[in-house]
């Protein structure tokens, strides 16, 4: 079968927060199937929890763009660049990956907690000067999840700007393949030019103790510092705005819950859990590609063939999540997908639980009348991203001076 003869990849969502509704019907009827993806590449999507976690852990489906079969987000595929693990395979993914997990164990995550925290005070401060029906994404979400993100970096806070936009071009799926690679050389040209200043003065953040630290017996190259650099920027700035705006719109819907966060804080790491299985704000999927013939799920993937592994869909699985539509921060879903699985799991996902815990609970403490202003089905909503969001997330709230309108940034 041709790609041109092959159903495309279900992309468009009935409801803003479930995953297009013909996974639903795949993971009963066709859990692994054929489609055709946004860019024309033939691909076998996998839509259930059970399969997705045994391609995530199996070393014969390679994350490299350059595997024979590998389904690209963009036109073409390029060699990763140095330090990008992400899109490795071992023994390189193994080295690069060790180098930098040490930066993520719990221990060191709770040290930073008081400066994440005092970051999110300044942003919610900053918010409640403004009067008005405001707009949580542009005011809130980014500045403070791109903040963090380069506080953890050692980026300069006035660089946040630039690299936010040079981000954005990248992950969004409507620029044409040469607007995306301009934004990829200028993020890179950018990191190049910090790790140069850092090699000189290395600060007390992650870039600087990569350089510095004399207990490691293989260095980081200087091209693997700017290639790590971009790919904690891509995977920590952008999903967590999003997460924080799309998870204030969902508690706000379940009212009850919300309520039993703030009253119990031993709910903070379930609350966590349960957004990001339930929000998966990843929708374009993992891709993968066979280095061997190997059968899934009763599917024989032949080598050279490449995979979409949906995690949104394996999230929703009713088999492994009961009454998996709906939002509940009690349920034990620790085995979601949501920082993916195996190999490649999220290396900040211990980070990103702490910041996001940290974000709700400040933010609904600090404004416990915040509302969306808008009706939940007019916000507009980002479908042409590689992650899903919100473009705009309107607000206000109780004793707000004036009202001057939500107008679109």
């Amino acid at each position: 079968m041709t790609a041109a003869s092959l159903p495309p990849l279900p992309t468009e969502r009935k409801c803003p927060f479930d995953p297009p509704p013909e996974y639903k019907r795949l993971r009963v009827e066709q859990p692994i199937t054929r489609v055709v993806t946004p860019r024309g590449d033939p691909a076998w999507l996998v839509t259930r929890h059970e399969d997705i976690r045994a391609i995530l852990t199996d070393r014969r489906f390679s994350s490299s763009p350059l595997a024979p079969g590998y389904p690209s987000y963009v036109t073409g595929n390029v060699p990763p660049p140095p330090g990008f693990f992400m899109q490795m395979d071992a023994p390189d993914h193994t080295r690069l990956r060790a180098l930098v997990t040490r930066e993520f164990m719990a221990r060191h995550i709770e040290s930073l907690r008081p400066r994440m925290q005092a970051l999110v005070d300044q942003r919610v401060e900053a918010l409640l000067k403004l009067s008005g029906t405001v707009d949580l994404i542009r005011d809130f979400a980014l500045p403070t999840a791109s903040l963090v993100i380069c506080e953890l970096l050692g980026v300069p806070f006035e660089d946040a700007g630039f690299v936010q936009n040079r981000t954005d071009g990248i992950l969004d799926r409507s620029r044409t393949a040469k607007e995306s690679e301009t934004s990829a050389i200028e993020l890179m040209g950018y990191f190049d030019r910090l790790v140069t200043t850092k090699e000189q003065a290395p600060g007390d953040d992650i870039l600087g103790r990569l350089i510095s630290d004399t207990s490691r017996a293989e260095k980081v190259s200087h091209a693997e510092l700017v290639g790590i650099a971009a790919l904690l920027m891509l995977g920590g700035y952008d999903t967590m705005a999003q997460v924080i705006g799309l998870g204030t719109v969902t508690l706000l819907q379940h009212p009850d819950q919300l309520a039993d966060f703030l009253r119990d804080a031993t709910l903070a790491d379930a609350l966590v859990e349960e957004l990001v299985r339930y929000l998966t704000v990843n929708h374009a999927g993992l891709p993968r590609a066979a280095t061997a013939d190997v059968e899934v799920g009763g599917q024989l993937i032949r080598e050279g063939e490449g995979l979409i592994v949906m995690l949104s869909s394996g999230n929703r699985d009713e088999q492994a999540f009961p009454n998996a539509d709906a939002f509940d921060i009690r349920r034990d879903c620790r085995h979601h997908v949501g920082f993916g699985h195996g190999l490649h799991r999220c290396i900040g996902a211990t980070f990103a639980r702490a910041e996001l815990a940290i974000v709700f609970r400040t933010l609904f403490e600090r404004i416990p009348t915040l509302r969306v202003a808008v009706p939940v089905q007019e916000l507009p909503f980002r479908h042409e991203m590689v992650l899903y969001g919100l473009k705009q997330l309107p607000v206000t709230w109780s004793g707000n001076p004036g009202s001057a309108g939500f107008k679109e940034s």
